[in-house]
């Protein structure tokens, strides 16, 4: 049976005496883009953000790449190639689009020179946008941008949170095939979404989450958009 690239077990997570996930299954396999969908304030974001290391859980255990990281920092789990790119266009606003970047590069042992050429062949369109302060581009270029910042850790886990969030169709187009290139190549993706017509088309899974519980994962071909809109208005 093959090891799953990220294993997630039992797990429990919340804010302080706020509990928001119960009992959450999750195992996504290498070189896949798993979707987690399900309405606001289910427990998505804070889902990623266990798996990110920005939340301690209470219960249960994470396991990336066949090694237990459920107690890591954050900078070991970039270290040992998970990246996240969170929700809200994240960037280091003062910084030129090159300064974000280098920073990504210089922050990380993983970070190789040649991986800010390749993110840029990713995203051509931040190419003469490079002495621009971040905090003066446009949403889906931020957006772009923080993508772009992410792959230069060199991922073999990468976490998106809602990447198409209130961003011009036209980019939303061209952050699709980075994300269906990106796992083409091997990397895994792990895909949080509102629209639901964005999942159902990148998802090899989809995992629904309501009220902090998954009501429903398994392959995206097995899933109708009926169910899905089915499952998302529980």
């Amino acid at each position: 049976m093959t090891t799953p690239h990220l294993h997630i077990h039992q797990l429990h997570a919340g804010y302080g005496r706020a509990r928001v996930l119960f009992d959450i299954n999750l195992a996504i396999t290498t070189g896949t883009i798993a979707c987690i969908l399900g309405r606001n304030g289910v427990g998505k974001t804070t889902l990623l953000n266990t798996i990110a290391g920005l939340i301690t859980p209470t219960h249960g255990t994470i396991t990336h790449n066949g090694t237990p990281i459920t107690h890591h920092p954050p900078h070991t789990r970039v270290r040992n190639g998970m990246a996240y790119a969170p929700q809200g266009h994240d960037t280091f606003a003062p910084l030129t689009v090159a300064e974000n970047l280098h920073v990504a590069h210089t922050a990380t042992r993983r970070g190789r020179p040649e991986l800010i050429d390749a993110a840029l062949d990713r995203f051509p369109r931040l190419k003469p946008l490079l002495d621009r302060r971040a905090g003066n581009l446009s949403g889906g270029q931020a957006q772009q941008l923080a993508i772009a910042r992410a792959l230069i850790t060199d991922p073999t886990l990468l976490l998106l949170d809602e990447p198409t969030e209130g961003i011009q169709p036209n980019i939303v187009e061209e952050i699709e095939t980075a994300i269906t290139d990106i796992a083409a190549e091997g990397t895994t993706v792990l895909l949080v979404e509102q629209y639901l017509d964005v999942a159902l088309r990148l998802a090899d899974t989809v995992t629904v989450l309501d009220a902090g519980r998954v009501v429903h994962t398994g392959d995206r071909a097995d899933l109708t958009a009926d169910d899905a809109h089915a499952l998302m208005a529980i």
